[in-house]
């Protein structure tokens, strides 16, 4: 149950990760305030979404939302990759909410399935949290000439390689 509690709370802190680097990158401001408060809206959707996945016993929908969450991050990237004023830094916590959690909603409906402690959704808000911020220490200290020059498309093109590997292999 260990491995499965530390699996789960690095697959949703991988999505921390590569959103605070990509925010480090754009070196978009981003309060800690902001930060604290939807760390611990992403432990509450895991939480809710672990006890309906308790009550209802099912793990089918899990696929489906991972190639949702696929075809939201494809969809994000060739809208950023085409057009300048671009959808997601307009109003980035919320969508930046909505995007993470369509993963984590699969990931407590899982992880009620196979029976993991509630208490997981804390280490999860931890885990997202820690690793957004080590996300934008690495995103605004990396500067390498090829994303340097290319820094419009770099961005663009990790959602959409995301967004392909979720819908064809989630």
């Amino acid at each position: 149950m260990v491995l499965t509690t530390l699996m789960f709370c690095l697959l949703i802190g991988f999505d921390g990760l590569l959103w605070g680097a990509i925010i480090g990158y754009k070196r978009i401001y981003f309060p800690i305030g902001q930060l604290l408060l939807f760390s611990i809206g992403i432990g509450f959707v895991f939480f809710f979404t672990y006890l309906i996945g308790s009550v209802i016993g099912f793990e089918g929908s899990s696929t489906f939302l991972n190639q949702v969450s696929g075809l939201v991050f494809l969809g994000i990237g060739l809208f950023q990759l085409t057009h300048q004023s671009g959808f997601f830094f307009g109003r980035l916590v919320r969508n930046l909410f909505i995007i993470v959690n369509i993963d984590n909603i699969g990931y407590g409906v899982i992880s009620a399935v196979q029976e993991v402690h509630p208490i997981t959704s804390l280490f999860v808000t931890l885990s997202f949290f820690v690793l957004f911020i080590t996300g934008i220490i690495i995103g605004s200290s990396a500067r390498l000439p090829y994303i340097t020059n290319n820094n419009k498309v770099f961005p663009s093109l990790v959602l959409i390689i995301i967004g392909m590997y979720k819908l064809f292999f989630a």
